[in-house]
């Protein structure tokens, strides 16, 4: 989808740039979007995509070089504020919103609705649901405060909040990364009658599935230039990875060693069972030796249970639970998992895994700090050279040891958790969500990593929301739904289509 000759795009940037000293993080970049088109924007973290994101929503000011220009009219923009009166929205990753405010006072914020000079809930909650009206979109009862919704209905709130002010042109960083992929797909399926309805939606994704279904083009940028601008329908998977990274990707077959059905067992899991929202009801699964197995579901299938039960971060779970043949105790906290050899990975890597505040070498080495200790006290070469090992062993990407975690891009902070994990020297590895909100390049050295780990005699379970991951990783995959393990597909036969098929309950 393009613009005519006759008809201005909806957002038109030429040569546009931001230098901060010395350092050129964005350079001559050209960029057309027009009414009811969804652009993709692709590129490996530090390639320049949030830079700019904000400079399109006027959180940062660009280089005087460039122009900008919305249906013909050159502007410029001062501030988000500015943005927003002209028509662009960003809806954040980290969403902006009150949760103890409801629903409809979120979409209304500073706008509230009054009657005779006093504010009132009746008109607050007539004007958020003619706004959600407009664009066909449901949300519930409006007055629930935004902190009982789920992730995906936080999101969709913002995008009504947006549309209520009039925009013309939304901006989504990352909008899919923690959703399931029945969240996705109705997040794009609002995207699609926003498209409908003239509205212009730039989004910024790593999820290459979601972007062949759901954008008319592909914008690649690396390492600050736009290297692509291409059809969706007429590129592929293989052809985008070559343009982020500059090279082939050489991508391994997750199959190629797998072990045999004759490998001995390391993990079993036996009919277990976890009451609640989710639950697990009866589960049983194997992990041999060398093996990836993988668990699917979606959201609320209970397969975030298993590794939040091998890892002791779970619920009281009650079944059986083996270790090489033995039987042992399901961990009950993470030392307790510690102690049966199990490191474990958690989905959510700034809340559960890593301290932001602390350095890159304190993070590596947190879990192993007595093994460095004499007589109660750290030793600081000890600390450095173990902490400089592991960075090197899984290519962290940094300026000093001491820089802080925090100030890393989210593939570097994904193998600093990684990393840490395997400082301990595990037995077994317990994955849950380990590529979230990475880009292509880091996803595919994890990837590689794992495949390394797993066959260097680390029995490995991975639990995992994302179909794509989930089908390319592991080498036998489990599917989720309900509580209830439904299928195993190995082989030719496990695909993204029938692990969905399994996962939404369909017959195949």
């Amino acid at each position: 989808m393009s613009s005519s000759s006759s008809t201005p795009s909806l957002l038109s940037l030429k040569g546009i740039g931001k230098t901060y000293g010395f350092t050129t993080v964005l350079e001559g970049v050209d960029l057309e979007l027009a009414r009811g088109e969804t652009i993709a924007l692709l590129g490996e973290n530090g390639a320049g995509k949030s830079t700019l994101s904000k400079i399109i929503t006027g959180v940062i000011r660009p280089d005087p070089d460039g122009s900008m220009a919305l249906e013909g009219v050159a502007t410029s923009l001062q501030s988000p504020r500015d943005a927003l009166a002209q028509g662009i929205a960003l809806i954040p990753q980290e969403l902006a919103y009150v949760p103890a405010m409801s629903v409809a006072d979120n979409i209304m914020l500073n706008r509230w609705r009054s009657s005779y000079g006093l504010v009132t809930k009746s008109a607050t909650v007539a004007a958020a649901m003619a706004a959600a009206k407009r664009f066909d979109i449901a949300l519930g009862d409006l007055r629930r405060p935004m902190s009982m919704l789920k992730l995906a209905e936080r999101q969709i709130v913002e995008i009504v909040k947006a549309l209520s002010r009039n925009a013309r042109i939304i901006v989504l960083d990352e909008p899919t990364a923690a959703l399931s992929q029945d969240e996705s797909r109705a997040l794009f399926d609002i995207v699609g009658r926003l498209n409908r309805d003239g509205v212009g939606v730039l989004y910024v994704s790593h999820r290459m599935d979601e972007v062949s279904a759901f954008s008319h083009r592909v914008v690649v940028l690396r390492n600050g230039h736009k290297v692509a601008d291409l059809v969706t329908a007429n590129t592929t998977h293989d052809e985008l990875v070559t343009h982020m990274l500059g090279r082939q990707d050489s991508k391994a077959d997750a199959n190629s060693d797998a072990p045999s059905a004759q490998t001995p067992t390391a993990l079993e899991l036996g009919n277990w069972h976890c009451r609640g929202i989710p639950s697990l009801a009866g589960v049983s699964l194997s992990v041999r030796r060398g093996e990836i197995v993988g668990v699917y579901g979606l959201r609320g299938s209970g397969a975030e249970l298993i590794a939040e039960g091998l890892g002791g971060a779970g619920k009281e779970i009650s079944g059986n639970l083996l270790i090489e043949g033995k039987s042992a105790t399901i961990p009950r906290s993470p030392l307790a998992a510690k102690s049966l050899g199990i490191a474990y990975v958690p989905a959510e890597r700034k809340r559960d895994g890593l301290v932001l505040k602390l350095s890159v070498g304190a993070n590596l080495v947190s879990l192993i700090l007595a093994s460095l200790s004499r007589f109660g006290i750290v030793r600081v070469l000890a600390e450095r050279k173990k902490a400089d090992s592991l960075a090197k062993r899984f290519d962290v990407r940094f300026r000093r040891l001491d820089q802080t975690v925090g100030q890393l891009s989210g593939g570097n902070q994904q193998k600093i958790l990684l990393a840490s994990r395997m400082a301990m020297s595990p037995q077994y590895l317990v994955l849950q969500e380990p590529t979230r909100g990475v880009d292509i390049g880091a996803r595919g050295q994890i990837h590689r990593f794992l495949r390394e780990i797993a066959r260097a005699d680390c029995p490995t379970l991975l639990v995992t929301a994302d179909i794509e991951e989930a089908v390319d990783l592991s080498d036998r995959l489990l599917v989720m739904r309900e509580g209830r393990i439904v299928g195993e597909l190995s082989g030719p036969g496990k695909t993204q289509a029938a692990a969905a098929s399994l996962a939404a309950g369909e017959t195949r």
